[in-house]
């Protein structure tokens, strides 16, 4: 009993005893002593039994004044078993530390040494003795360490001054001795980094043995493992951005130097470590993509050296493998004097299948029903970072390609290609275009008809070829070849997830000598020409396709260029060229969309036609179509409006008969502008009716359509207006004059309704043959004969539901014709006319006699009154 009141004294007298300023002080002093650095502790706390232990709580210990001045390590707790020997005789030894949420900075010196090093005991070599110092460093601690437990910790990194945005978190396992200078370690961690959002770090593992960090961990062996980590959160890890790439990716490391490792390495180097390197990524897929099963898988295997004090990482085996094909190779990096990376593909193998999957899960829209069966060999060689090509050499036999909408596969014939003296190559090789699946029908109507089958159904053929400076980084693809059918062509380009018909459908035959060029600094552009003929086209927007007899187009750096040989469209023929030039980029903006230029010429055109080919009759209006959106209609996806509201065109257009219902002008000439859905027809001038016309005409296409037109014209012939047709045997004269006119609306009706303007016209030798005007008004009754006036001039106006005659004033040496009233849209006549006598004919009249002309214009009703002059006072 008084034993155990003694063994409870002594507990809580240490315990007490720990607690004073003496105390602290010796223990700080035995703790520094132990970690070789300056120690501080917010509070101590002591047992003796079962086993010494003594508590640190809120302990930071210094860095070695040589790393910098920041802490070495900081943790919440320390827990350090001490040695009951060591206290026997005297001495602080510590035995088993325990590191509560510890943070430890790991720093790397200008010189390539670690701040650890000297912290744990030095190992021991071969002939028993410790290995030496290094000189002028200090002493190495002298404590008998049997193992370091961490739970919760932190491990950062720096170099030199700067500290690295990567570190590792959330570290749990142990680091036990288990010889002299030999530490086996039991580790895992989260990686992390600082101001990257991380969603799957996944968790790296750290097993094996090493010796004291001042051999520099040799003999050593480890294994790190890297598990249920993101592919998004590795690049984010390692280079701190995200390229886009989703997936899986677990990787294993082992790592060996000294002992074993270095009697199988052969001839190793002083500080070599042998380590062997296996890396998988599977689910590889673009991030705005689902994840299917066909996702590319990757693995990559390396066997080589590593040597940290020279600077040289070699694999001498390298082996790159996927489902079914692999790369095999050697690579090299190093690291001092300038980095430089070397890799060598001794031989490869790569199906085109797997080609398929890459790009299915990069692109989106690839057809499921593409199957590729090519096989390629060849080797390489990189040198650089970013990895250059120096060396290469690859060839194929050649493969079939199964393609959607065709009876048999693509025939991709032999191909083969290099690089050599900074330059890559691919000789020409051929692709065979199979007819499409309509081809058989064609065959079998052949066939009823007696004509006989011809041996090759292909639709056309296409040579490619590839150059490449390497040095000047300057080539060009190029593709040169001829089909019957285009439509073929573009569903390939469709079926890869390319799709070039937007809005637009082309089918006919078609040739081209195309070169896809890029250079350094500037923007990949198209150069060669192609030419179609015998095609249609089909736009959106239109309800008859335009036929395309003979067009081609030219691309020249950055201008694209079409000339119309002979087009058939809104019931013309076209002929001219249609001309884009892009503009280099704004400082200060994007840039916009370049403007077509155009040089126009049609024989004839008709708005009937017109009507027909983009008019509203018995179907959605044609810009309800093209702007779905802007008109209140269902919303598309991508709707025309916003290809057309980024059209911008500039030109000049040539019309030889121009027909608007009664209205035929011809010779037709204006410079039209287009831009933002606004057209501007100015300089317009045309022949008609024997004169002149000439003017302007502004619309806007907007979900309410709005038109301006301004216009003058001259020495035009009375008896050759339309509406006066009936007449025209009765009539002499010519006419000038002015008009504007405003209107909003789509269709006839809605034009009609909003039709507004004003106008004033001058009238020249007019004449009205087969009835005396002037006799008529001045005797009461109807007189045959012929009417004339040297000169007239008229006002009118137009508004909502007619034309309205302001005021028509005709006169001779002997007479003086008024006229006013209006005509309606429908054709019916309100017109009141009267006739006075001038000159030397001027009389007094008692009564005053007019014409009321009224009913539909086809047949109006004329009557002749007679009003009593009023007398003063009435």
């Amino acid at each position: 009993m008084a034993l155990l009141l003694a063994l409870i004294a002594t507990q809580a007298g240490v315990s007490l005893l720990v607690r004073t300023a003496a105390a602290r002080a010796f223990l700080t002093r035995q703790l520094e002593k132990s970690f070789g650095r300056t120690v501080e502790v917010r509070g101590y706390s002591a047992a003796l039994f079962p086993s010494p232990q003594l508590d640190a709580e809120g302990i930071t210990v210094g860095e070695d004044p040589a790393f910098g001045h920041e802490y070495f390590l900081r943790a919440d707790r320390l827990s350090a078993g001490l040695r009951w020997m060591g206290l026997l005789r005297g001495r602080f030894e510590l035995g088993t530390l325990q590191l509560d949420s510890p943070s430890l900075i790991f720093t790397r010196n200008a010189e390539g040494r670690w701040n650890l090093e000297r912290w744990l005991p030095a190992a021991v070599s071969t002939l028993g003795a410790p290995i030496a110092a290094v000189p002028g460093a200090q002493a190495t601690p002298a404590h008998h360490l049997q193992k370091i437990e961490i739970s919760d910790g932190r491990a950062s990194f720096k170099l030199g001054d700067d500290k690295t945005s990567f570190a590792f978190i959330q570290v749990e396992g142990s680091v036990e001795q288990t010889g002299p200078g030999r530490w086996q370690l039991n580790l895992k961690a989260a990686p992390w980094r600082s101001g990257v959002p991380l969603q799957l770090a996944g968790t790296v593992r750290v097993r094996g043995d090493i010796a004291g960090t001042s051999t520099r961990l040799q003999p050593a062996r480890l294994q790190v493992s890297w598990e249920k980590s993101s592919l998004a959160d590795v690049f984010r890890l390692t280079s701190g951005q995200d390229f886009g790439l989703r997936g899986l990716f677990a990787g294993e490391l082992t790592a060996e130097s000294g002992g074993t490792a270095a009697e199988t390495a052969g001839n190793p180097a002083p500080g070599d470590w042998i380590f062997s390197l296996q890396a998988r990524a599977t689910g590889i897929h673009r991030w705005d993509l689902t994840e299917r099963d066909d996702n590319p898988r990757l693995s990559v295997r390396a066997k080589g050296h590593w040597n940290p004090g020279v600077g040289i990482v070699a694999a001498e085996e390298l082996i790159v493998e996927s489902p079914r094909s692999n790369l095999r190779g050697a690579a090299t990096f190093k690291s001092v004097a300038g980095s430089s990376f070397e890799a060598r593909i001794d031989s490869a193998g790569i199906q085109a299948a797997d080609f398929l999957d890459w790009l299915r899960a990069f692109r989106p829209g690839v057809a499921e029903e593409i199957r590729a069966n090519q096989f390629f060999t060849g080797g390489a060689t990189f040198r650089g970072w970013p990895l250059v090509l120096t060396e290469a050499g690859f060839s194929s036999a050649g493969g079939k390609w199964v393609v959607p909408g065709f009876n048999a596969p693509l025939e991709v014939h032999a191909l083969r290609g290099g690089a050599q003296r900074q330059k890559l190559i691919v000789e020409s090789f051929a692709v065979n275009l199979p007819p499409a699946q309509s081809a058989p029908a064609a065959e079998n109507a052949r066939r009823v008809a007696g004509k006989p089958a011809t041996g090759n159904l292909a639709a056309g053929i296409a040579n490619l070829s590839l150059v490449h400076d390497l040095e000047l980084a300057v080539g060009n693809i190029r593709i040169e070849g001829q089909t019957g059918s285009v439509e073929d062509v573009l569903g390939i380009a469709s079926a890869f997830g390319r799709r070039l018909q937007n809005g637009w459908e082309l089918k006919g035959k078609a040739s081209a000598d195309l070169r896809w060029e890029w250079s350094k600094g500037k923007t990949p552009v198209w150069n060669g020409r192609a030419d179609v003929t015998q095609a249609t086209l089909q736009l959106a927007g239109l309800n008859q396709p335009v036929a395309l007899d003979s067009v081609r187009g030219e691309w020249r750096d950055a201008t694209r260029k079409f000339t119309l040989g002979r087009v058939a469209a809104f019931g013309a023929n076209w002929t001219g060229s249609i001309q884009q030039t892009a503009s280099p980029p704004s400082e200060f903006a994007t840039t916009e969309t370049p403007a077509w230029n155009f040089q126009l010429q049609a024989d004839r055109l008709d708005a009937t036609a017109l009507d027909r080919w983009i008019g509203p009759r018995a179907r959605p209006n044609w810009l309800q179509r093209l702007l779905p959106t802007g008109l209140g209609g269902a919303s598309a996806p991508e709707p025309p409006s916003a290809i057309l509201r980024r059209i911008r065109a500039d030109g000049d257009l040539r019309i030889e008969e121009l027909t608007i219902e009664k209205l035929k002008l011809r010779q037709f000439r204006a410079h039209g502008n287009l831009a933002a859905l606004k057209l501007a027809l100015r300089n317009a001038q045309a022949q008609w009716s024997g004169g002149e016309v000439k003017g302007s005409v502004d619309a806007v296409f907007s979900a309410k359509p709005r038109y301006d037109i301004s216009a003058n014209f001259d020495r035009v012939a009375i008896l050759q207006l339309p509406w006066l047709a009936q007449l025209s045997d009765r009539l002499a004269g010519t006419a000038a004059g002015n008009l504007e006119l405003r209107a909003e609306g789509i269709g006839r009706e809605a034009l009609l309704a909003s039709l507004a303007g004003k106008g004033e016209f001058r009238l020249s030798k007019v004449e009205l043959r087969g009835w005396d005007l002037a006799g008529t008004m001045a005797e009461g009754e109807w007189k045959q004969g012929t009417s004339k006036w040297a000169s007239g001039v008229a006002t009118f106006h137009l508004s909502e539901g007619g034309f309205d005659l302001n005021s028509l004033r005709l006169t001779s040496a002997a007479n003086e014709f008024m006229l006013k009233g209006s005509v309606s849209f429908a054709e019916q006549t309100d017109l009141t006319a009267e006739c006075h006598a001038t000159g030397r004919n001027t009389r007094a009249e008692s009564a005053v006699r007019f014409l009321q002309i009224s009913g539909p214009l086809t047949g109006p009703k004329v009557s002749l009154e007679k009003v009593t002059a009023q007398q003063p006072g009435d």
